[in-house]
């Protein structure tokens, strides 16, 4: 059976029901037990089906836009390689948010794919008419053709919406599925993690000590290492060190195909919640506790010789 990937972004209208929104998308797919979106304006997850003939991994991207100077900086780069865009929203503000969003991202969005304007069923038929015809004359207005309104009211009719998604995807031109890798330059990284409130040294890496483990990230290799040490004597301390494998894209976590330097900074804020000693690998050898036991086993050998 054919295996694709399939990249969809999915835009939330700022306001009271952003949340809601979110929630139901995140119920529904696989994804990070962090949620990402307030930290670095996206929140990545898959929603994995199958068709007739293939097994397809639609890779959702939800985000928002900000008036924040780092959100509207970084929020363009993820519309790059979406395949289909997706705008959620209710209120009489939403024909001007979703222009708006489509301006911002212009150097990346590919106004020959699909926009899918998704409007809650429970809105009154008079406001979603008024909505269609505003939305409709400003897509007109861009010289925008390929749009299509959709409602819906239980996270089951976003899953149909997916799947409907996915057979015209792979029904259309699979063999252009998959999508361009994000990645931002070193200097936008390391400027999100900074707003994020960590240091980065002049090596570009980020240390984090965690249950007696040195984390060192490096955002220029995309190398991550744990270390332990001890002080043997006043004059010699014994260290060791152990390059972690990270691998589990199954689970909208770390090294996502296409997520580019998101793989570092979701691992990053992992680490710092602590949840990153409960990764699981598709092998055992990928665990993060089989590979930190391993790293106890070298500090006993090396720094705790009798």
């Amino acid at each position: 059976m054919a295996r694709f990937l399939a990249k969809v972004i999915i835009t939330l209208e700022s306001g009271l029901k952003k949340d809601i929104y979110h929630q139901a998308l995140r119920q529904i797919s696989a994804h990070n037990k962090s949620n990402l979106l307030e930290m670095i304006g996206v929140d990545p997850v898959i929603f994995r089906s199958r068709t007739n003939t293939s097994s397809v991994d639609l890779q959702i991207w939800i985000t928002t836009i900000t008036g924040t100077m780092l959100n509207r900086l970084v929020s363009p780069l993820y519309f790059a390689g979406a395949r289909k865009y997706i705008f959620m929203c209710s209120t009489k503000n939403a024909p001007s948010f979703v222009m708006n969003a489509i301006d911002l991202a212009a150097q990346n969005f590919n106004a020959l794919n699909e926009i899918i304007i998704l409007i809650p069923k429970r809105s009154a038929e008079i406001k979603q008419s008024t909505l269609k015809r505003d939305i409709t004359q400003s897509f007109e207005d861009k010289a925008l053709t390929n749009f299509s309104f959709s409602r819906w009211n239980k996270p089951n009719d976003l899953v149909n919406l997916f799947e409907r998604i996915i057979d015209d995807l792979v029904n259309i031109s699979p063999q252009e599925l998959g999508f361009a890798p994000v990645g931002f330059d070193l200097t936008i990284v390391e400027e999100i993690v900074k707003k994020q409130g960590f240091k980065v040294n002049q090596k570009h890496e980020v240390i984090i000590l965690k249950n007696k483990y040195l984390f060192k990230l490096n955002l220029e290799t995309n190398n991550i290492f744990a270390e332990m040490s001890e002080c043997t004597n006043c004059d010699k301390e014994c260290k060791v060190s152990k390059k972690l494998c990270i691998q589990i894209s199954d689970k909208g976590f770390a090294n996502i195909t296409g997520l580019g330097d998101l793989r570092m900074l979701s691992i990053l804020f992992a680490i710092e919640n602590e949840s990153i000693f409960k990764v699981k690998g598709r092998k055992p050898q990928e665990d993060i506790s089989n590979q930190l036991k391993e790293l106890r086993v070298m500090f006993k050998k090396k720094c705790r010789k009798e």
